[in-house]
């Protein structure tokens, strides 16, 4: 059609973002020389044709939010001031993406009414690879990888959410508010990112000496932070919620076949209420490792893909004009959604390019997007057997951060910690 509905993930963003809360991540690549901006450019135009589900405008009707496609190219901008914040979600005629460059690197930022991880990592893959083909490096694309040239399929932008929708399941019984850290914000505009390099060998052996995945450890590690830190608050006097809970999003591309590139994501939530008493480090690591199994099940998913796909078919809800679904929306997120956890950590995994590309590219990283209300998230992925951490932060303060990565060191891992803004 002329228009497309926002997938299930995305249609409570543009009620919920703002300036801060943008709803916008990035997945960005250093390479080995500096960019070539015409060849960039170039390969960014032939990505246009190549993902016409991504050049779309939001556009906001009586009842519904929609995208419009748009037959306008996207030009590439400069990388400068923190990433993530300023992208007017609302703005007339402004795409939902956008491409930055600096120096070395080349940045993609996604809002997430357009994409989850895969679909903004896939993008960014395909402009690789176009980029050096026009530079004269070709390459071999690896199973999966899309391609600039082939032509889209319908199944790249379907809205897999509704796919597989079962009618009768459940949704998920109802969590309690959790923690949240207690820090003022940064001044408006700021966003600190604080990442840390850490080799995917030392990780693996601390996992497996435990028994439990990599991701486990991360989570326990970050979950252990956060415990830490709402303890000086109740030694402080203060009086902080029970409940520690991080959200771990779980791609549902791996449970529900689909070759779709918009959201297509939901979260695992392993919460440990604090009431009954404290645990130990590997205490921790062995509740994170059984609860990220009961939470990322697939029978455990299909209840949030219920409650997600329900309210889309409603005909209460679709009745309602779309400012008094804004207003509830807002209500609904800050109880449902970003009330329910202490904090976030998204998980790429390793990236793989094509082998005739990979001795160009000296890393990968990636930001989630900033959150008032949780202030401090964190997002990883791996590439050449290192693994980029990257917490982001709206908060001055800097405990989550600091704890996680002496976390790290105490488990005799060497961790190289940068950061975007200087202590």
């Amino acid at each position: 059609g002329s228009y497309w509905m926002l997938d299930n993930a995305a249609i409570i963003m543009p009620a919920v973002s703002n300036r801060r809360n943008t709803f916008v991540f990035r997945m960005s690549a250093s390479l080995d020389h500096p960019i070539v901006y015409s060849a960039m450019e170039e390969a960014l135009h032939a990505c246009a044709k190549r993902f016409p589900y991504f050049m779309v405008h939001l556009k906001r009707g009586f009842f519904w939010y929609y995208l419009q496609p748009t037959s306008a190219l996207p030009v590439l901008e400069t990388d400068i001031g923190p990433p993530n914040m300023g992208l007017n979600l609302r703005q007339r005629y402004r795409f939902l993406f956008r491409v930055r460059l600096s120096g070395n690197r080349v940045a993609c930022e996604f809002a997430h009414i357009l994409s989850d991880g895969t679909g903004c990592m896939a993008f960014l893959k395909a402009l690789l690879a176009e980029y050096f083909r026009i530079l004269g490096v070709t390459s071999t694309p690896l199973p999966g990888d899309v391609r600039v040239g082939d032509t889209p399929s319908a199944e790249e932008h379907e809205d897999a959410y509704h796919r597989y929708y079962r009618p009768g399941v459940p949704p998920p019984g109802k969590q309690g508010q959790a923690y949240h850290i207690d820090s003022k914000l940064l001044p408006k505009g700021q966003y600190r990112v604080t990442c840390g390099v850490v080799s995917v060998e030392g990780l693996s052996a601390q996992a497996k000496s435990r028994g439990v995945s990599i991701n486990d450890l991360v989570v326990a590690a970050y979950m252990d932070a956060l415990i830490t830190t709402r303890q000086a608050e109740l030694d402080a006097g203060k009086k902080p919620r029970p409940v520690v809970s991080l959200e771990v999003p779980v791609n549902l591309r791996k449970f529900y076949p689909t070759k779709t590139l918009r959201n297509f994501s939901l979260f695992a939530l392993p919460a440990i209420d604090l009431r009954p008493g404290g645990f130990s480090f590997d205490e921790l690591v062995k509740r994170a490792h059984h609860l990220m199994r009961l939470e990322g099940d697939e029978r455990r998913m299909a209840t949030h893909v219920s409650r997600n796909a329900r309210a889309g078919r409603s005909i209460m809800i679709r009745l309602v004009p779309v400012w008094l679904k804004d207003f509830f929306a807002r209500l609904f997120f800050e109880s449902m959604g970003e009330g329910m956890m202490s904090g976030m950590l998204s998980n790429l995994g390793p990236v793989s390019m094509p082998q005739e590309l990979e001795a160009h590219i000296e890393r990968f990283d990636f930001v989630g997007a900033p959150s008032t209300i949780i202030k401090t998230g964190a997002s990883m992925l791996s590439w050449k057997g290192m693994a980029y951490i990257s917490f982001h932060s709206l908060a001055q303060s800097r405990d989550v951060e600091r704890l996680f990565f002496s976390r790290l060191a105490w488990l005799g891992l060497d961790v190289r910690v940068e950061s975007s803004m200087e202590v």
